[in-house]
């Protein structure tokens, strides 16, 4: 679960390798740009509600990896790293 507002919140966190993961974004009174979340590497890239909860699917990854997401401006960044 990460909190979207200014940035987001931790902004680095750990997912379980070689299994599907489910990304959970959390929004409450949001208007910045951490709205416009990306995760280009696998093609997400959508609008969060100013309040609410965003699950994002991940595909599976090896032990190693790391996403990188961030708002579509490259302002506030994100990593997932695979363990």
């Amino acid at each position: 679960t990460v909190a979207a507002k200014g940035g987001y919140f931790p902004s680095t966190v750990t997912a379980k390798a070689n299994t599907k993961t489910v990304l959970r974004m959390v929004t409450k009174g949001t208007f910045d740009c951490s709205t416009a979340f990306a995760i280009p590497s696998i093609g997400y890239s959508e609008f969060l509600p100013s309040t609410g909860t965003t699950d994002i699917p991940i595909p599976e990854k090896k032990s190693g990896d790391t996403l990188v997401a961030s708002c579509t401006m490259g302002m506030y960044g994100l990593k997932i790293n695979f363990q």
